[in-house]
């Protein structure tokens, strides 16, 4: 599998578990609807990938999980580490499932530059918005459903769908 696909297992991977964490925020039976939908997502994209679909980004160029990914990588652990921390002293848990998301979204913002594919850019500003979202109903609200409706269950259709976006322009390249 080439890094376009390796990027693309990853994405849906944490799709995957951002949907079955936070499925139950929407009730059942949704939830075990929103559960089986993101499995069968995560396993086409397998059967797809598997074909020999691989795309290699704009420009012909795989993306690289080298030294700029990395950095971007250790800067997201950090802040995901140090900001829980603070909301934690701060008397904030609820905000700590929103502020990870944030940083999440800023992570694909800060790949998109990295690996120059503005489409990840995009989903990094969709996922950096849910994750707002989910801070503000977080802080305001205090619904932990709401926050997980938007800094969880939204991101991770995002994730799931974003892993496909692409696949049917990309070229097809022998095994």
């Amino acid at each position: 599998m080439n890094a376009d696909g390796l990027g693309r297992v990853i994405g849906a991977g944490f799709g995957l578990v951002y949907v079955l964490v936070n499925a139950w925020a929407v009730g059942a039976p949704a939830d075990a609807v929103l559960r089986v939908l993101a499995v069968v997502a995560v396993v086409a994209l397998a059967v797809v990938l598997g074909r020999g679909r691989r795309g290699v980004g704009r420009g012909g160029r795989p993306p690289s999980f080298g030294r700029g990914y990395l950095l971007v990588v250790a800067a997201e652990v950090a802040a995901i580490v140090t900001g829980s921390a603070l909301l934690g002293v701060l008397g904030l848990p609820g905000a700590r499932f929103p502020w990870l998301t944030i940083v999440v979204g800023v992570h694909f913002v800060l790949l998109a530059r990295v690996w120059r594919e503005p489409s990840i850019g995009w989903l990094g500003l969709s996922l950096t918005a849910c994750g707002a979202a989910g801070f503000v109903a977080a802080l305001a609200v205090g619904s932990p459903a709401l926050v997980a409706g938007l800094a969880g269950l939204l991101p991770g259709v995002l994730l799931l769908a974003g892993s496909f976006w692409g696949l049917g322009t990309r070229t097809r390249q022998p095994a």
